[in-house]
């Protein structure tokens, strides 16, 4: 005597052979996605150039605070971002640029007194004040192991430079702070 087993129906072998194809599908794509990302590189990592210049421009025509920013820099200090924003009742001018060094380093120009810029926008844990002079402005300066801060203050505007660059490169970018002209 022979026995034959009972066949399923066409359309139950379909679909149990349809899930176990998505299983198996689902299984090497996560292997290849698990790949890529334990050997992917930090140099992937793409910065989004902002035409900061432009940006400074259009500002210009809504607000009173110089558009300060890094004129005249080689294509190595690329600028991430630019904006006029609102720091409670007063507006902030931002321009943040990424150094040769992929350090960073941002320029902030407001009318806000100094005390709330720095505990607006920056992280640093120094309170000892010291000064640098750069070109012909003295500024003020606070440092801790990563973070190094300038600031100024003239006719009501507070200009802050906050930077995890190393002191040359701050003193280039500061070197190069202008109001950009159409």
């Amino acid at each position: 005597m022979v026995f034959m087993s009972e066949k399923k129906p066409r359309s139950a072998q379909s679909v149990s052979d349809m899930i176990r194809s998505l299983g198996a599908v689902g299984l090497l794509v996560a292997l290849l996605a698990t790949f890529v990302w334990l050997t992917r590189s930090d140099s992937e990592q793409v910065l989004r150039e902002v035409d900061w210049q432009a940006i400074a421009i259009g500002a210009q025509t809504r607000s009173d605070l110089p558009t300060l920013g890094p004129v005249g820099l080689d294509k190595t200090w690329v600028a991430t971002s630019a904006r006029l924003e609102n720091v409670g009742e007063s507006e902030v001018w931002r321009v943040g640029v990424v150094t040769p060094t992929t350090e960073y380093v941002s320029v902030i120009v407001s009318k806000n007194e100094i005390k709330k810029l720095i505990k607006t926008y920056v992280n640093i844990e120094s309170e000892t004040e010291t000064t640098k002079v750069i070109g012909s402005k003295t500024y003020t300066a606070l440092e801790d192991q990563q973070n190094r801060v300038l600031y100024i203050s003239e006719s009501g505007i507070t200009t802050l430079i906050y930077s995890t660059a190393n002191w040359d490169e701050i003193t280039k970018f500061v070197e190069n702070l202008k109001v950009p002209t159409k």
